[in-house]
């Protein structure tokens, strides 16, 4: 993939910025390249707009806002972008060897890869198309990434040298159109910075959270972001990882407050987040309650209409979620997915980022999940650098 700097290793300066729906989140980390760790230094956020020149102004704001800050120059760029624009989706692929005696070596690994990532893209082309209505053609690639290794249905960080008979492999894949692509290539070259990757939330909670084998049930993630909800699945203890959104989120909330009170949008924000760090009086709280009523069951019917996509063919939901995103604040979320579906519902906290030393006190869990993915090369295993070849390769 072209575009990217192929120097990782000398990342210093660092801006993250996670563009959301509502909100543009930049993060300003320190790399330690012998460590490998990045420190959190700073951070600011500016509003979202849909056109590109105003979004690039707003992006450059914001930078421009921590290089006042930390005092330093920004050089390099990790774009952070939701499902609406970066889609995503993982395919599994399992084949029987003939030689189950014979060890599997770095030859027919890279053949594994290949044709799996081939009939991955193959997949990733029919649902770009009936997703979006455009061209077959017109589909990208953004990343790839291997999410699950078996040999004869164990799972293993490294096939080389094993011995077995079936062999699966899942990689998961993001993806866009080429003219979005295009935009966020031209997003960093107008704010003058090395683009050293680019990839979803849900993709970077998935791989920073470490969601895989060591979970027995399937888990679902909840990112309850501003005007998006996305859900992330992790299915079968990571061979399966599968996104889906839908148009409602924390903005919902905000909106009602403004019209019901006659308030502007950053007061009714404001109201919004002391109601859900309960510094509203009992009578506001009450008032908030009933106000939300209406919110919650439009909220929730997005939540079931995703489950009922994401586990079409499945008996059971998981018992298990992850919620996260700003609007996950709000207190009647857990409540209602606790009492609609009988789930367990847990936060994600910003401990569980042991790459990331904070120095402040930003605690928006997908923007810190794409901030530790930022500091990993994509090159940091053998596996990877087979993947990165075999997507230069379908994409011409």
């Amino acid at each position: 993939m072209g575009f990217f700097k192929k120097d990782f290793k000398n990342k210093k300066n660092l801006v993250v910025l996670d563009i959301g729906s509502q909100f543009i989140k930049a993060l300003w980390l320190e790399v330690d390249k012998e460590e490998n760790k990045g420190t959190l230094l700073s951070w600011t956020k500016e509003n979202f707009v849909d056109d590109f020149e105003k979004l690039c102004a707003n992006c450059q704001k914001a930078i421009k806002k921590l290089e006042k800050k930390t005092g330093r120059k920004a050089e390099e760029l990790f774009l952070g972008i939701g499902g609406d624009i970066l889609r995503g989706t993982s395919t599994s692929f399992c084949y029987k060897r003939e030689e189950r005696r014979q060890k599997i070596d770095l030859t027919e690994l890279k053949y594994f890869v290949q044709k799996t990532q081939w009939k991955a893209f193959e997949k990733i082309r029919k649902e770009f198309s009936l997703q979006t209505g455009l061209p077959e053609t017109e589909v990208r690639l953004v990343n790839a990434h291997i999410i699950d290794i078996k040999v004869d249905n164990v799972h293993l960080a490294n096939p080389l040298g094993f011995q077995g008979q079936n062999v699966c492999l899942s990689i998961f894949n993001n993806y866009t159109s080429l003219k979005l692509l295009e935009d966020l290539v031209r997003l960093a070259s107008w704010l003058g910075l090395g683009l050293v990757g680019i990839s979803s939330p849900a993709y970077a909670l998935f791989h920073c959270l470490e969601l895989g084998p060591s979970f027995k049930e399937d888990i679902l993630i909840i990112d309850l972001g501003g005007k998006i909800t996305e859900a992330t699945l992790i299915k079968k203890q990571g061979e399966l990882l599968e996104t889906r959104n839908f148009n409602l989120g924390g903005y919902l909330f905000t909106k009602t407050i403004a019209e019901f009170l006659d308030l502007g949008s950053d007061e009714a924000e404001m109201v919004k987040v002391k109601y859900s760090k309960d510094e509203v009086s009992p009578e506001a709280k009450k008032r908030l309650d009933r106000l939300f009523s209406a919110n919650l069951t439009s909220w929730v019917g997005g939540v079931k209409v995703v489950l009922d996509e994401l586990f079409k063919n499945c008996k059971s939901f998981p018992s298990q979620i992850f919620l996260c995103g700003g609007g996950s604040n709000l207190p009647p979320i857990k409540d209602v997915l606790k009492r609609k579906g009988n789930f367990k519902v847990s936060p994600i906290f910003s401990r569980e980022f042991s790459k990331i030393k904070n120095k402040t006190k930003f605690e928006e869990i997908p923007s810190l999940a794409l901030a530790a993915l930022a500091l990993e090369s994509p090159e940091a295993s053998e596996f990877s650098a087979i993947l990165k070849r075999a997507v230069r390769l379908i994409q011409g």
